[in-house]
């Protein structure tokens, strides 16, 4: 189309990555002990990536995965989106949000998939993890690339962490790892993926890279945050029409009281405020 705007190059990219990184540091001085990013033009496969392979506690958006897996098993007949799954005491935990399930509550498995996502409901994931197992979600996610990948242990929302008996380790997914799955997604390159990115875009939690976006941009994304990290992980469609995947991992010094990260937040803003002039 005459007069479209060109599209980055991966170096202009990451120029642009770097020095949004740098300049909300200042913005936000002593909040951001480290950061990571991966910014991806879905049209000309341009990537920057800043410390992207790192090895950073991926909190929430772990759960980008077990959605993946679900959908998965959907396509295979081996799983029902109305299967009901009673909700089992070992599952529970603190969670964020509205937390409709309680022990012998009687749910779909869309219904967990949904709450999963949309408000990062652990007993939801802690469910759908017993029900898709860890070592299946773990292999389907290396078969797409995702080498280092390992959902290791359930989610807890506060301390003593869940019991977990079958625990084999740190959940891992780095941030290039899930921008290759949001990639994949974006792509329809996995089973249900339209349906998958609409659930995506329920993400209630529109205060870190989603509140430095331009009015009309639709951003389909998942957050994760405890007291040291906060994450935002999705696909954007700007509001001309361009798809991005973009990435931003955040390893936070802690508040006295060990709240939740939502004092990164404003780091996170800044930073996509930046980046979103260049897309």
């Amino acid at each position: 189309m005459a007069g479209a705007p060109r599209a980055p190059r991966a170096e202009e990219l990451h120029s642009w990555l770097r020095r949004a990184l740098e300049d909300s540091d200042v913005a936000s001085p002593g909040v951001v002990r480290s950061a990571a990013a991966v910014v991806h033009d879905l049209e000309t496969g341009s990537t920057a990536q800043w410390h992207a392979g790192d090895d950073i506690y991926p909190a929430s958006v772990i759960k980008v995965p077990i959605m993946v897996e679900v959908f998965g098993r959907y396509a295979a007949g081996t799983l029902a989106p109305d299967a009901v799954v009673p909700i089992e005491e070992h599952n529970m935990t603190a969670t964020s949000g509205p937390a409709p399930l309680v022990p012998g509550y009687r749910a779909t498995l869309q219904e967990l998939v949904d709450l999963m996502v949309a408000h990062s409901d652990n007993v939801a994931t802690n469910q759908l993890i017993d029900v898709v197992r860890r070592e299946r979600v773990t292999a389907t996610m290396r078969a797409l690339g995702l080498q280092t990948f390992l959902l290791g242990r359930k989610l807890s929302g506060s301390e003593p962490l869940i019991n977990d008996p079958e625990e084999v380790g740190r959940n891992r997914l780095p941030p290039a790892e899930i921008a290759r799955l949001l990639e994949l997604i974006a792509r329809g390159a996995v089973a249900g993926s339209e349906r998958q990115q609409r659930i995506l875009a329920t993400c209630v939690d529109s205060e870190k890279l989603a509140a430095g976006l331009d009015e009309g941009d639709v951003f389909m994304h998942k957050t994760g945050e405890t007291s040291q990290v906060s994450h935002d992980a999705g696909i954007l469609v700007t509001r001309e029409g361009r798809r991005y995947v973009v990435v931003l991992y955040c390893q936070v010094i802690p508040t006295a009281d060990q709240a939740d990260a939502t004092h990164a937040n404003p780091f996170m803003v800044h930073w996509m405020r930046l980046m979103r002039r260049h897309l």
